[in-house]
């Protein structure tokens, strides 16, 4: 399981570090690639994870990979860290702390709709726009398909849901009938 507290503090810090740099575009790119790599190459991942491997064997290995991937300097140092302190294994957790501190600057706020049917790209743009204005800030979807709705969408954004699915639709006049 993941601390969030403590991938917050780490994201937080480097975020810190990513304004004072201008570099926050690029700090989040090279977490995103690094994440990646992790969850693709299961060799990559054991040796950062796996406690038989020296921290000098991680930091080697690591600073290889992110060298062949343009990592930014500080990136790589952030990752040293994480490697020095044992804490390489909630790197998932602070890459998407990171990116939630940069969107909440940004004033963005990132959800996903679920439809019956795929979404027009007028549909999407309308859905975009209303949940914008109800969050007071730049919504982002993602949509998928969801076959077990009857009809309708539901929408995710941050801690709030939106449900419009003629499921919950029928269940409220349902309800509302039983007096």
């Amino acid at each position: 399981m993941i601390d969030t507290t403590l991938a917050k503090r780490y994201a937080k810090a480097l975020v810190e570090i990513g304004q004072e740099k201008n570099a926050l575009e690029k700090y989040g790119q090279d977490l995103s690639d690094l994440c990646d790599v992790v969850n693709q190459s299961h060799d990559f991942r054991e040796v950062l994870m796996n406690p038989v491997f020296t921290k000098d064997d991680k930091k080697g290995i690591a600073g290889q990979v992110l060298e062949k991937m343009g990592t930014d300097p500080m990136v790589v140092n952030f990752v040293n860290v994480l490697i020095d302190r044992k804490r390489i294994s909630h790197l998932a957790g602070i890459e998407k702390a990171f990116r939630e501190e940069v969107d909440d600057i940004k004033g963005i706020k990132r959800g996903e709709v679920a439809s019956a049917e795929t979404l027009s790209d007028e549909d999407l743009r309308r859905v975009t726009e209303s949940l914008s204005q109800m969050s007071q800030k730049q919504v982002i979807l993602t949509t998928r398909v969801d076959s077990t709705l009857i009809g309708g969408l539901v929408a995710k954004v941050g801690d709030m849901v939106f449900d419009g699915t003629i499921r919950t639709q029928l269940n409220q006049l349902k309800e509302s009938l039983k007096g």
